[in-house]
């Protein structure tokens, strides 16, 4: 029963009458993975530094054929106006694979104590669809032999931030791609993501870090993360966070190194789903290499 529920979902997302509409893989610790979202970001440590990024999610754990992602970015200032970057996501549920490989470029205006990055991303979004799992018409062509594309990835966004606060708006991708075979389309959405986030100093060793997260495929409802992060000596962080009609989380990151942090998180699901897989969790890998001992680094809060 669980395996034809999960099945029923993959066809959500195929949606096989017509078309399936390929998804943007969401995060539930997306301000330490903010490069995959928005190009703007590249860069945005500084000169010197080149910043490397990983983080893996199993979503619904439990259940069979449930997404797997993971993602890999690297992005480095060039000068202190200009930014470059490269990632990569692999997104894999039921006899789905995606894979999105981008370059990204910002170029950032100093605001006085604010800098304003503008930022394109461009690559290409591969999907795959095997035949690996049941159809009620064995014979179907269009999976007999699976289903393979390639698609051009466009992307722009904007990074608004102190050493306190930040702003980011983004759409990794707006093009809306539409690619058929024998009649079945495949369709990028448009995603918009709206993410913020500050820094409260509660005393010499607390820090309060609230963040949100708004996103949507463009004329569906906007769906949220809040979240509730608390800092102790720049080092230690524990949060919450809510995803409207969908889960509860608890985080935690720790700096290793003064280069080098490490997190996880773990989602409790409170929506329907929960009854066949009630639980997601993510880690991230997060590594600043200094390209001069004379560099640096600055305490970053997101």
């Amino acid at each position: 029963m669980k395996k034809t529920i999960l099945i029923l979902a993959a066809l959500l997302f195929l949606s096989i009458g017509n078309s399936y509409a390929q998804q943007v893989p969401h995060y539930t610790q997306y301000m330490y993975n903010m490069n995959i979202l928005n190009p703007a970001y590249a860069g945005s440590k500084g000169p010197d530094i080149i910043s490397f990024g990983t983080l893996y999610r199993s979503q619904w754990d439990d259940a069979p054929g449930a997404p797997k992602t993971l993602t890999a970015d690297i992005h480095a200032a060039i000068d202190p106006s200009n930014g470059i970057g490269l990632s990569f996501v692999n997104d894999v549920y039921t006899a789905i694979e995606q894979n999105v490989i981008t370059a990204d470029y910002s170029h950032t205006l100093s605001l006085g104590k604010a800098n304003l990055a503008l930022g394109l991303k461009a690559g290409i979004h591969t999907y795959d669809i095997n035949n690996d799992f049941y159809v009620r018409n064995p014979n179907d062509p269009v999976f007999a032999n699976g289903i393979k594309d390639t698609q051009l990835n466009l992307g722009a966004g904007l990074f608004y931030y102190t050493d306190k606060y930040y702003l980011s708006v983004s759409i990794p991708n707006f093009l809306n791609n539409e690619g058929s075979d024998d009649g079945y389309n495949a369709l990028d959405e448009t995603h918009l993501f709206i993410a913020g986030g500050y820094v409260f100093d509660l005393s010499k060793d607390f820090k309060l870090k609230p963040h949100f997260l708004l996103f949507n495929i463009i004329d569906q409802p906007v769906q949220a993360d809040i979240n509730l992060n608390m800092l102790y000596l720049d080092t230690f962080e524990l949060g919450v966070s809510y995803r409207t009609n969908d889960a509860i989380s608890g985080m935690a990151n720790v700096r290793l190194l003064e280069t080098l942090r490490v997190g996880f998180a773990y989602d409790v699901h409170i929506s329907d789903i929960s009854d066949y897989s009630p639980v997601s969790y993510e880690f991230f890998l997060n590594y600043d290499w200094r390209l001069s001992k004379k560099v640096m680094l600055s305490p970053r809060y997101f």
